[in-house]
């Protein structure tokens, strides 16, 4: 099924956590490009960025806050430091945030052999009209959420004395469920989850991860395959390698 590729009429907020104070010139090249297509296209966009931070899901609700209370953005997009891609991929993104609250393009993990981190993927016979697959959660790196979809989600608030005239709110937390234990990202889309909202990943977004090498796996190769590992956290692996 076809949708119109139009970004017209939306303003999206772009933030970058760099706990490490430091962005991958790979991905800064990529944010530059989508500042360029976006202007060349008129569409309002703008950039929140920050630097340092040692604990990541406190870093992850300030720019949530920003986003939130110093924007009149309708999407926040969460692009990682050190993930790149090409204008197609954003430009995938960005549309079908139109259509749904949460998307997520899936970028491979800074291992050998590759792999993914999905959670609760259901197969690509589950893919919707779209060709977009629903989950339960996987990484931050690469995610556009409405301004709607974070009032739909409950979250406790704290005091921040950086930020007074506004409670901050925990979207973000990491601990212990069930003895097991969560990051901040899928902390996020659990909680998402059980507001009753689905997210959807795009396996035509193509990513790339950098670190000691450049990590440029496509999930579309995992779900074409269709190999998980057994398990409530399944993990695809192109290679064919089970875990």
């Amino acid at each position: 099924m076809e949708i119109e590729a139009n970004l017209s009429g939306h303003n999206y907020c772009i933030t970058v956590p760099c706990y490490d104070e430091m962005i991958a010139s790979p991905t800064c090249l990529s944010l530059l490009e989508t500042s360029a297509k976006l202007t060349e296209l008129n569409v309002k966009h703008s950039f929140v960025i920050i630097r340092g931070g040692a604990l990541i899901h406190q870093v992850r609700n300030e720019l949530t806050h920003k986003f939130l209370h110093e924007t009149d953005c309708d999407t926040m997009v969460c692009i990682d430091s050190d993930i790149s891609w090409e204008w197609e991929a954003m430009q995938r993104l960005l549309v079908f945030s139109h259509y749904y609250p949460i998307v997520a393009g899936v970028y491979p993990m800074r291992k050998d052999p590759p792999g993914f981190f999905v959670n609760g993927y259901g197969g690509p016979e589950t893919a919707n009209e779209h060709g977009l697959l629903a989950c339960r959660g996987t990484g931050m790196g690469f995610v556009a959420i409405t301004r709607k979809a974070l009032e739909q989600i409950p979250a406790p608030t704290y005091f921040s004395p950086q930020y007074p005239e506004y409670p901050m709110k925990a979207y973000f937390q990491c601990g212990l469920v069930n003895n097991r234990s969560f990051g901040e990202d899928i902390w996020f889309f659990e909680e998402a989850y059980k507001a009753g909202i689905t997210t959807m990943i795009d396996p035509g977004i193509d990513l790339l991860h950098h670190g000691k090498k450049t990590y440029d796996y496509q999930f579309q190769h995992a779900v074409q395959k269709d190999i998980l590992s057994e398990g409530e956290i399944p993990l695809a692996f192109p290679n064919g390698v089970k875990k």
